[in-house]
């Protein structure tokens, strides 16, 4: 029991050093209505991102916000602002973009070299 400790003690103190770019905050959150005068989604990560190994799709979903992402739906894909030692990500969406609920899907490379995804749903508005 004693060679253990040493090793849970180890795990428990390194936890963040083996972790991956989380999502810590979005604007807008998921659920929620970006103003039109915004017209970007921001992400920030908990550590680094790798921005040439990163994904970020938006979807236009329309009047459904659980709709599926498919290649249809998907938004001409713009090069994300990566800022903030690579921890902010700002997705601009399309000038003509129109009301409704669009979905940002996401894959990053940490710079740690792990990956995390995820999947932000938000509706446009007008102001």
């Amino acid at each position: 029991m004693r060679s253990l400790l040493p090793g849970l003690l180890l795990l428990l103190f390194t936890g963040q050093a083996l972790g991956h770019a989380t999502l810590v905050e979005s604007q807008p959150d998921d659920g929620a209505t970006l103003e039109r005068a915004d017209e970007a989604v921001v992400l920030r990560y908990s550590e680094g991102i790798q921005p040439r190994f990163s994904d970020f799709a938006v979807h236009f979903l329309g009047d459904d916000k659980a709709a599926a992402l498919t290649h249809d739906n998907r938004l001409p894909r713009a090069a994300p602002e990566v800022t903030d030692r690579n921890q902010v990500v700002r997705v601009a969406l399309p000038e003509n973009a129109a009301d409704g609920w669009y979905a940002l899907d996401w894959e990053v490379l940490a710079e740690d070299g792990h990956t995390t995804s995820g999947t932000l749903r938000f509706r446009l508005a007008a102001e």
